[in-house]
């Protein structure tokens, strides 16, 4: 599938409307009912996809006929959201329809969906905590620190680099471990 031969559309493009689409023959021509959608698309604000590309005639020539040449219809819906479409879509003529191309970046997020952000962030002065009344929560007194009954002590935080034994008893299947698995073989 190309870009070229299916009207110059894809399947998922960002799409939307040419200033001139209701002077069209194809809008001038349809039902009021379509002639409506149309407009509610057109003033809506979402980002429309391209939900399907469609022959206006059918195909012919059997299994070795491409059908990717002729003209098209193209299916166009609405993105709710990022990855999102609305399922109801409305068929319009190709050339009522202009291709908004973003990549490499993300999808526009359309005017309707932005709100004003309510969170203010001002920075504070960092205070210090000696002078708290819980002291034991900064980092500065956690640190190396253990609670020993409700006091906060120095605890055992730094290795002695040695070696300490550890008592076991002898394993004989590692000295030998032919002789262990030679049980276990079929006799010829």
């Amino acid at each position: 599938m190309d870009r070229l031969n299916r009207g110059g559309y894809l399947v998922g493009d960002i799409v939307k409307f040419k200033d001139d689409a209701h002077t069209h023959d194809f809008y001038t021509n349809c039902s009021d009912v379509i002639r409506k959608k149309i407009e509610e698309y057109m003033a809506d604000g979402c980002n429309l996809r391209v939900k399907n590309i469609t022959n206006v005639y059918p195909a012919v020539l059997g299994a070795g006929n491409t059908d990717d040449a002729g003209a098209v219809n193209v299916e166009v819906c609405r993105e709710t959201a990022p990855g999102r479409f609305d399922q109801s879509g409305i068929l319009v003529h190709p050339d009522m329809l202009i291709v908004i191309d973003v990549y490499p970046n993300l999808t526009p997020v359309p005017d309707k969906f932005k709100r004003k952000e309510k969170i203010t962030i001002k920075p504070e002065e960092v205070k210090d905590e000696e002078g708290e009344e819980v002291p034991f929560y900064s980092p500065k007194l956690a640190t190396r620190r253990s609670d020993v009954h409700g006091k906060m002590e120095a605890g055992d935080r730094s290795l002695k680099n040695t070696n300490t034994a550890i008592a076991s008893n002898k394993n004989a299947v590692a000295s030998d471990p032919a002789a262990y698995v030679y049980n276990y073989l079929p006799k010829k």
